[in-house]
Formats: C-alpha cells, sequence, structure tokens
C-alpha cells in the first residue's frame, strides 16, 4: 500500500513520529565519534546509560542497577532476545489481538505457539481475565501485555493492570510488558507492569517513539530479575553483540540534557487526537475510540459491507493511506488505523478525503 500511494497522499500509514531528536542529541552523536566512540561496547552497554535508565525507574522498584538493564538495537531487538531467552520449543506465549505483527511471528521463530486473546473495541481494548483463563495452559511460558497499545491506543487502570498481573502469578507466568510508548500518554499518568508486585516482569522500551529515533535504532530491556536479565545479556551478544558506541552515549545527553523532550511531543500529540477523534467521530457508520496513549486511533468502520483492506484501498484511491486492521489480525477486521504523526493542517485535509471517501462507499 505505501508503494502504490500518490504523492499527494496523505500519510497516516507509518507510525513514526514527524519530530527530530533533540538537538543537543544529535550533537553528542556526532561529539562522541568525533571523541573516538566508534568500537564495539559490552554486550549490555554503556554502563552510565544503563545506571541512568535504571535510575528513571527506582521509583518503582528501587533496588534497579544499572545490571537491571540491557541495551538492544531497538526495541524490535529487545523482543526478540526476550522471546529466545523464554521460549523452548512447543511453549505457549499468550499475545494480545490486534498485535504489533512482530509478535506471533518471533514466538514461532523460536520454535513456541503464539495463543492469541482479545482486546475488544467495546473494553478499551483490554482484556478480561476470563478470555486469558481460557487459553492458558499448561504448555503456557508467558504472556505479553501492550500498553499503551499499537495498534490500537488502549490504555490500562492500575487496577485493570494488577487484575492482569494476578493472572500471570497465579499461573507462574512470565509477564513481557511492551511499554515503548511509555511517555507517550494523555489525561492521566503512564501506568507500569514494572512494580506491581511481581518479580517475574519484563519490559520492552525504545526511544524511537519518545525522543523520535527510529532511524537510531535504540532500546532497552529492563527486569528486577536478575537470573532473567543475565539470560538475555546472552541473547543480546548473539543477535548483535552489542548496540551503537556513539549513539549509546548520545542517548545519554538526551536523557541528562532534554529529559522533558517527550512530553513537549506529547502535547502535540494530544491536539491532534482531539482532532482525528473529533472527525472521524463525526462521520456516519465510524465508531472512534479515545485513545489515551501512543499516537494512533482505531475506529471501527462500516462501508457498504466492505472488509477493512477493500475500505483502505478505496481511500488510497481517494489520496489517503493507512492501516486495515486486518493487518494486526482477525481481531482488527472491521477496524482501520490511522497514525496522527502528520500535523494538525494534514490530519484535517486527510479527514476531509475520508469524509468524502466513505459518502461515496455509502452511495451519497
Amino acid at each position: 500500500m505505501f508503494d502504490m500511494a500518490g504523492d499527494d497522499a496523505v500519510q497516516f500509514g507509518l507510525g513514526e513520529p514527524d519530530f527530530q531528536p533533540p538537538d543537543i542529541a544529535i550533537e553528542a552523536f556526532s561529539k562522541a565519534m568525533k571523541d573516538g566512540h566508534n568500537k564495539y561496547t559490552t554486550t549490555a552497554g554503556l554502563p552510565a546509560l544503563r545506571l541512568k535508565i535504571a535510575e528513571g525507574w527506582q521509583h518503582l522498584v528501587p533496588s534497579l542497577d544499572a545490571s537491571s538493564v540491557c541495551m538492544t538495537m531497538s526495541g524490535t531487538n529487545a523482543l526478540l532476545d526476550i522471546f529466545l531467552a523464554l521460549v523452548d520449543p512447543a511453549d505457549e506465549v499468550l499475545l494480545p489481538e490486534p498485535y504489533f505483527p512482530l509478535y506471533p511471528t518471533d514466538v514461532v521463530i523460536c520454535g513456541g505457539e503464539p495463543i492469541l486473546y482479545p482486546c475488544l473495541f467495546e473494553r478499551g481494548f483490554v482484556p478480561t481475565v476470563e478470555d486469558l483463563e481460557s487459553r492458558v495452559t499448561d504448555k503456557t511460558v508467558a504472556i505479553l501485555y501492550n500498553f499503551p497499545s499499537n495498534p490500537t491506543g488502549g490504555n490500562v487502570t492500575t487496577e485493570e493492570r494488577d487484575e492482569l498481573v494476578d493472572f500471570a502469578r497465579r499461573h507462574d507466568l512470565w509477564v513481557i510488558t511492551d511499554e515503548v510508548y511509555d511517555r507517550i500518554v494523555y489525561d492521566t499518568e503512564h501506568v507500569s507492569f514494572i512494580g506491581a508486585g511481581y518479580d517475574k516482569v519484563i519490559m520492552i522500551n525504545s526511544f524511537s517513539k519518545t525522543f523520535a529515533m527510529t532511524g537510531w535504532r535504540i532500546g532497552y530491556i529492563l527486569s528486577e530479575n536478575a537470573e532473567a536479565m543475565e539470560q538475555i545479556a546472552k541473547m543480546q551478544y548473539y543477535v548483535t553483540a552489542c548496540s551503537n558506541d556513539a549513539m549509546q552515549y548520545a542517548v545519554l545527553e538526551a536523557l541528562n540534557e532534554a529529559s522533558d523532550y517527550p512530553e513537549h511531543m506529547r502535547d502535540e500529540f494530544q491536539a491532534r487526537r482531539d482532532l482525528i477523534c473529533d472527525r472521524l467521530n463525526a462521520m456516519p457508520g465510524v465508531s472512534c475510540h479515545i485513545p489515551t496513549g501512543a499516537f494512533y486511533v482505531f475506529p471501527k468502520v462500516e462501508a457498504a459491507g466492505l472488509n477493512s483492506e477493500e475500505i483502505a484501498l478505496a481511500l488510497l484511491e481517494g489520496g489517503v493511506l493507512c492501516s486495515p486492521g486486518s493487518a494486526f489480525g482477525a481481531a482488527g477486521e472491521g477496524h482501520l488505523r490511522f497514525a496522527y504523526t502528520i500535523g494538525r493542517e494534514g490530519i484535517s485535509r486527510g479527514m476531509d478525503r475520508v469524509e468524502k471517501v466513505l459518502a461515496e462507499l455509502r452511495g451519497e
């Protein structure tokens, strides 16, 4: 669909901030290279950076230190490291649906079996414990939670988080928590699965979304579980050996000197969220959940009995690129994903086109 999009298409497809990293980080990246930081690093990453990251989570788990963190080449790298460390052939992993497309594939790469649990529009894309209980077996080793969610923008309250952690505790499951949008949260505070009173929690995080560093490919894994971190660091060695040397100095500088940068982006994303949700909810046949995190909306869209891919292709012909919900699993059918990672003027122009195409599909 990206290849089919014309030059004039309004792009709601890519989940990538339309910002640049903080200037101070870019300058620090250049300086680090000039200063000779162009070599291999330790597998787990720059100790000063790992300590800085750990300190950022010590309000939830005071015992966290540099050994609780492993730097990775993106959240994608982190995800594979964790699955490689936890999943043996024939093991089962519970995964949300709709899902980030790499989740089930990575489990399969490790020889495991992905078991999907529904995160439905009617519940704000939060699963029920009953649905989880019906899917867990003696082969289940882990459950992955993703809040704030890609593709839905869904999020959890503290009470919902505690119920989901209690479920994992009852079945002695590892909790893999993907929190790469932890600092793009609206109207409330981020609710992390770190510090929820369960020591079998492993977090995936990244600077791609929160510091607009998608092309830098820099992320990390964090856990209070020392044994898990020891095994994950081994996996990191075999996957990429180590993370980029100079880049880690640049990220450290961003954390030290531009720590409020994600909040500036979040404020703009919130204004865009309000605009796109207002426009979508005013359209006949469209129901849009108001996301409390990330920068996606995942509305239900009904149009002349067409499926989500057919609607997305019709919109593409009308000059709007978005993602069909079916790209994120069967539970995504009937939805479209719009990434509001373009300016407000572009959002308004794109919504004008969406409104026009949907009216044409209804025969108006």
